[in-house]
């Protein structure tokens, strides 16, 4: 299954458009023969995050020009490719994405999934206090709604009810086994304001890299999907 994944998730950094690739993909093992292009045919930023204190909220960050690349190893007969940064230690990889370019970052909050044992969570980005709360009433989720909020203002940024879209529009994904993870929290763009990568999924098989950017919020928004990412598995 891991190699199935793989291949598809590859595959989608041949094509025109943004990718994103969080902390979940990168150190990964891939099945694929000619891994070495894939790297050379984009410009990477990968972000950087300095540890923070016992006693800090936000951790000092940065987004720095990278460079992808597949080393690869022997494995029970099969060569496989190991996906590893140059500066090492990337927490994400973004390419061809608006809006965002090499420079200092501020790093929230990571790898928090969303459910009936943390249904909420809080990030404070100077004095602005924003709070991501899944609501739901059903064992399966298939009523979940997640509300991105900051003082008087809502967004609904996920609805199972509404239909799963993809970037196929011919491809649409029923609920099933729905999951909701923010891999990253903080402000990428620099202009004081949350920004998240998360995946909001449908289907336990849809794994879309979403990222949201305040700079590209509309009025009456807190965010905006500006990029979305996918893979699926088996």
């Amino acid at each position: 299954m891991v190699m199935m994944v793989a291949v598809v998730m590859l595959a989608g950094l041949l094509q025109a458009g943004p990718a994103i690739l969080s902390s979940d993909d990168i150190g990964d093992n891939y099945d694929d023969g000619s891994p070495a292009m894939l790297g050379e045919q984009r410009t990477w930023l990968g972000l950087f995050i300095k540890e923070a204190k016992s006693d800090q909220k936000s951790s000092e960050s940065r987004l720095e020009v990278t460079r992808l690349s597949f080393v690869p190893r022997e494995e029970s007969g099969t060569t496989v490719y190991r996906l590893v940064t140059t500066p090492p230690g990337a927490a994400l990889l973004l390419s061809g994405v608006p809006r965002l370019s090499a420079g200092a970052a501020t790093t929230l909050g990571r790898f928090i999934d969303l459910g009936t044992e943390k249904p909420e969570a809080e990030f404070r980005l100077g004095s602005r206090l924003y709070r991501i709360r899944l609501h739901s009433r059903k064992p399966d989720y298939c009523d979940a709604v997640i509300i991105l909020t900051q003082g008087e203002r809502t967004q609904k940024l996920f609805d199972a009810a509404e239909p799963g879209a993809t970037n196929d529009p011919a491809l649409v994904v029923s609920c099933d086994d729905p999951h909701f993870r923010v891999h990253w929290a903080g402000d990428l763009d620099r202009d004081g304001r949350l920004d998240m990568l998360v995946t909001f999924s449908h289907k336990y098989s849809y794994h879309p890299n979403q990222l949201f950017l305040s700079s590209g919020a509309r009025s009456g928004e807190l965010v905006a999907e500006v990029a979305r990412f996918e893979r699926f598995s088996q």
